[in-house]
């Protein structure tokens, strides 16, 4: 029985593991998370079966694009499981080891039998079983498309590899920034700057070095970053699936892909487990962090600060003077320098083909920049309170003479002061190529207006999500999924709904007016390329809901002001009913 004892799967995954596991299962987010899930992943399935099955022309016709529909939709939702498993897996372990160190109670499990791996591990496998739990709803509808024909099994078998091998490097990368980082939403941030990095600059980066300098064929560049690039790699897969008789693009070496993204998951797991306990020790032994040395004028003098008087409303002082990211100045200014870098290297690539001034370069420009600030928006807005609730100041909070409006619009403040940086980046591009004249100057006028809408909605439903929750992470993860649905879902769904109803396009015209990427495109199709060059007289903006007359800039500007109000009465709501959750979710 001795040998029995060492082969226990406990002894590997420790009590933690087991702790995790029946507190999971009493979580009503876990159900509610399941719930938008399949909720997602049904629409996903809608929307491509509704454009490869059309409810015209006879049944003949109809049988024969039933297995075109089943490639397309095994397509479509094997690449939303593999991109949604892996944003899951940075937000749901973006907390896993800081609130352990926030808490204080990573030093008294080292006072245990409990050692770092098995801390580790358990935080681990069990965020990891939650996200599998996950990706096993998708294989009921798999199964019933493979009936359609055309998907053969091991497809569906190397994408599942795959995907988990993703998952689990990108659970570990979040695992290992939330060791030195407390607060969850600088963990999803940079975990999310660190895998674009990875998975995006570099290896374009390096294939453009290696085409230009070496004369290395595009296709051994491909291969090469197959390896250790699991986008590359579902990418190739996907295109094996649709086109197999493609030769452009063929799987190779998926088994060494994984491989590969194992032994990088396994570097970071050993560098988890020193950390973590260096982490524990120090804790262990009273010493939160580690001695700094600071420089000083004079040695051996001592430098006072002075108590800081605080005018006006003490949480706006505090929001105004709070950093966006818990780090040192080399650091960010380190990041800094890498996105600037990142932004230039993409301008030259454009200009060296001589595509700066077309109007689709600027539309996917704004629309990606539009992403990154409403991304960081949504992040920063779900933590506004739940920060407050973690460190419980918010009950000392409440008593003290400082109002809930005061704390609300202090809070909005703040999430607009730190997204400054992310919004920056969008009107820092406008501005600059309209020195160039590239894009009219009405543009500027006119995005600032739509942004204005867009991120107050964004700062109002995030805040009322992080009054109504208690856990950072579920207020992240409410967040980001009411406003897929608001500005993704519900265009999808009424989209659908016209084309079975056939009805026409009335409802989908109705909910594309008021979605802000509609508008970026409406601007940038008539304000950038050729449209830099017009009289502001003659800018003619081409409304969904209106095709047979064109708006001019008055009009347009108009409308786009009146759509912002809609989207600040809406977030006067929002903000009404966090002021209502203020004091009844304390805890």
């Amino acid at each position: 029985l001795v040998p029995f004892k060492y082969l226990n799967p406990s002894r590997i995954t420790g009590p933690i593991f087991e702790k995790e596991l029946r507190v999971s299962s009493r979580r009503k987010r876990n159900y509610v998370l399941r719930s938008f899930y399949l909720v997602f992943l049904l629409l996903v399935v809608l929307l491509v079966w509704e454009s490869e099955v059309r409810y015209g022309g006879n049944l003949a016709y109809q049988a024969s694009r039933l297995s075109r529909a089943g490639l397309m939709i095994t397509g479509a939702v094997v690449m939303f499981q593999f991109y949604a498993a892996q944003i899951l897996a940075v937000i749901m372990l973006s907390n896993s080891i800081s609130d352990e160190v926030y808490h204080k109670t990573l030093g008294t499990l080292m006072t245990t039998p409990i050692n770092s791996f098995q801390i580790i591990m358990g935080k681990l496998l069990s965020k990891l079983l939650q996200i599998f739990l996950l990706a096993c709803l998708t294989l009921p509808i798999l199964g019933i498309i493979r009936v359609f024909g055309g998907v053969p099994w091991d497809y569906l078998l190397i994408n599942l590899c795959v995907t988990l091998t993703a998952v689990i490097f990108a659970g570990m990368l979040s695992l290992n920034i939330s060791i030195n980082h407390k607060h969850a939403y600088v963990v999803i941030i940079l975990t999310t700057m660190m895998l674009f990095l990875l998975y995006v600059v570099l290896p374009i980066f390096g294939a453009w070095i290696s085409y230009e300098y070496f004369d290395i064929s595009s296709n051994a560049i491909m291969r090469f970053i197959s390896f250790v690039n699991p986008l590359v790699t579902s990418a190739e897969m996907l295109d094996r699936l649709y086109y197999p008789g493609n030769t452009g693009l063929s799987l190779y070496g998926w088994g060494w892909h994984c491989l590969c993204m194992l032994a990088g998951s396994a570097l970071l797991f050993l560098r988890a487990i020193i950390v973590v306990r260096k982490k524990a020790l120090l804790q262990a032994c009273g010493q939160t962090e580690s001695s700094k040395k600071k420089w000083r004028l004079f040695p051996g003098s001592k430098k006072q600060g002075k108590i800081r008087r605080v005018k006006g409303n003490p949480v706006l002082w505090k929001e105004l003077r709070r950093s966006s990211f818990d780090m040192s100045f080399m650091k960010k200014t380190i990041m800094a320098v890498a996105v600037i870098g990142c932004v230039l290297f993409s301008y030259y690539m454009c200009d060296r083909e001589r595509i700066m001034d077309e109007e689709g370069i600027h539309i996917f420009y704004c629309i990606v920049f539009l992403i990154i600030a409403l991304f960081f928006t949504t992040v920063y807005s779900a933590t506004s309170i739940t920060s407050e609730k973690a460190s419980r100041s918010l009950p000392v909070l409440l008593t003290t003479l400082v109002s809930d409006r005061q704390i609300l619009t202090a809070k909005t403040v703040g999430v607009f002061r730190r997204t400054m940086p992310a919004w920056t980046l969008l009107f820092v591009h406008i501005i600059i190529f309209t020195l160039i004249k590239y894009i009219h100057p009405a543009a500027i006028f006119q995005v600032a207006i739509v942004v204005f809408g867009a991120a107050i909605f964004v700062i109002s439903s995030g805040i009322f999500f992080s009054s109504l929750l208690k856990n950072t992470t579920s207020a992240v993860i409410a967040n980001l999924i009411f406003i897929a649905v608001v500005w993704a879902g519900i265009p999808f769904l009424v989209g659908i709904i016209d084309v079975i109803a056939m009805s026409g396009d009335d409802f989908i015209e109705l909910v594309m007016s008021v979605n802000p990427f509609y508008h970026i495109v409406l601007i940038m199709e008539e304000g950038a390329g050729d449209g830099a060059v017009k009289n502001l007289s003659q800018l003619d903006y081409y409304m969904f809901f209106d095709s047979n007359n064109d708006w001019n800039f008055w009009a347009t500007t108009t409308f786009q002001a009146f759509t912002a109000a809609g989207y600040c009465a809406v977030s006067l709501i929002f903000f009404a009913l966090a002021k209502g959750n203020l004091r009844r979710k304390i805890f």
